[in-house]
């Protein structure tokens, strides 16, 4: 709430409808009159004069919404040059939904000193009093605005913070991504194909050429159904699914018939290529104005996809093993990811909303990563705060090279590659040596001369 300092002043009341006790957090901040006034230049919201900030979110992205402030020298806001805005966020623990948690995090998001100190900011992407995220349902975040003067930036004031868990944490299940028994079937079995994959997948190479083949089949089938119809959750796995089987099947059928390690790798190196390039997605700053065209940004990923692969092609053997092991470690992690709480799966799910969802172009990811140290040293010392993140990052990272070098122990002195079942190239007989070669004896014709006796 906004009030003047002249009089008459003005009087506020707290008043709780409900029958039951609830907390009540009361702050009051003081502002000079060179200092600009925070939703003064409302236009969108129903008070006149708007302090507060509104967040929204869906399945995929989380809108964080402001009033343009008002500069005390324009009193009729004939322009928005004299003031601006910049949005910050941070981050609570994630699945923590405990009351003394949230309103640690607003305590330390109400004075620009603590902004700066525990806050992290949010570029700007093309709205200038909206910021547009990316959702992780479960992980609290808290939003706040400063406003600055343009002619004096120590003239400053502050927002009202604003919060979102991009769920619902006060109905049960209102944070669970995956709601229904498909989702979580196929989910948990991620975790023993994965092993499988990990620590056996060269080994068993037919196997690892239909499941490669099949999680490529699903991912793009994801991705175009998404495009064209508005399916649920369950009928798009289930369509999915069915059709990763007829492309691992149809991969395998290569294989059986033609036999060509390179071309049989290259799948499972672009995946890696895939994985390696959503990576780099997922870690990069916001506010990268070049790559929120989708022409530069598919550009530039398919480029890192195909960089990738044929580095990794130059060593076929190896290549594999090393794909194998690195597929097969993620897809082990996914479901340790989703039941325990981390952000690692976002990895993937950030990539795939930037091709089916609309606008998510202009989203920030700036993805939460619990680290021992990092942003959570804000709340208060006596919490226990677990860096999840970190623990799953290196559980990926220790089950890849474990699963590297036990697969290329167990493949020492093997052929590099199997040979196929069937081959349809065409079969040529064996070259036989010159001495072996016996040309059959033909009689020799002699013309008769007078020397030729007329009885034989």
């Amino acid at each position: 709430m906004y009030s003047s300092v002249k009089p008459k002043l003005d009087t506020f009341f707290i008043i709780n409808p409900n029958s039951i006790d609830i907390k009540v957090l009361v702050s009051i901040h003081g502002y000079t009159k060179a200092d600009p006034i925070p939703g003064g230049c409302n236009m969108e919201f129903s008070l006149p004069i708007s302090p507060f900030m509104l967040s929204s979110y869906d399945n995929d992205t989380i809108m964080v919404d402001a009033a343009a402030a008002k500069d005390p020298s324009d009193i009729n806001c004939n322009s928005i040059d004299k003031s601006f805005v910049n949005f910050y966020k941070m981050y609570l623990p994630e699945r923590d939904f405990d009351p003394d948690t949230y309103y640690m995090g607003i305590i330390n998001m109400l004075t620009l000193d603590k902004i700066q100190d525990y806050g992290e900011y949010i570029p700007y992407t093309g709205l200038r009093m909206r910021r547009m995220l990316s959702a992780y349902p479960g992980t609290g975040a808290i939003y706040v605005a400063i406003a600055f003067s343009s002619k004096n930036t120590s003239a400053y004031s502050v927002y009202v913070p604003t919060y979102s868990y991009a769920c619902d944490p006060f109905v049960e299940g209102g944070c669970e991504i995956m709601d229904d028994f498909f989702s979580q079937i196929l989910c948990a079995s991620l975790t023993f194909v994965g092993l499988f994959v990990c620590f056996f997948g060269h080994r068993f190479f037919k196997t690892e050429m239909f499941l490669v083949g099949f999680v490529t089949g699903v991912v793009i089938t994801y991705i175009l159904i998404s495009l064209m119809a508005d399916l649920n959750r369950a009928a798009l796995l289930g369509a999915s699914v069915l059709s990763g089987v007829c492309f691992g099947s149809i991969w395998l059928l290569f294989w059986w018939f033609y036999g060509i390690p390179i071309f049989a790798v290259f799948l499972s190196t672009l995946n890696v290529g895939f994985l390696f390039a959503a990576i780099i997605y997922h870690g990069l700053p916001g506010g990268l104005t070049e790559l929120e065209l989708d022409l530069n940004f598919w550009t530039l990923f398919i480029f890192i996809m195909l960089l990738t692969a044929l580095l990794l092609l130059s060593m076929t053997f190896l290549s594999n093993i090393l794909c194998c092991a690195i597929l097969g470690a993620y897809a082990t992690v996914f479901p340790m990811d989703y039941y325990i709480g981390s952000n690692l799966r976002f990895i993937i799910i950030n990539t795939v909303r930037r091709a089916i969802v609309p606008h998510f172009n202009m989203a920030v990811l700036s993805p939460p990563f619990q680290w021992k140290g990092h942003i959570y040293i804000c709340f208060h010392p006596t919490f226990s705060i677990s860096p999840v993140d970190a623990v799953i990052a290196v559980l990926w990272i220790g089950l890849a090279l474990s699963g590297f070098l036990v697969q290329h122990y167990h493949n020492r002195a093997r052929p590099p590659f199997p040979p196929p079942p069937r081959s349809v190239r065409p079969v040529y007989e064996p070259r036989r040596r010159y001495g072996q070669i016996t040309a059959p004896i033909m009689p020799v014709f002699v013309a008769p001369s007078e020397r030729t006796p007329l009885l034989a």
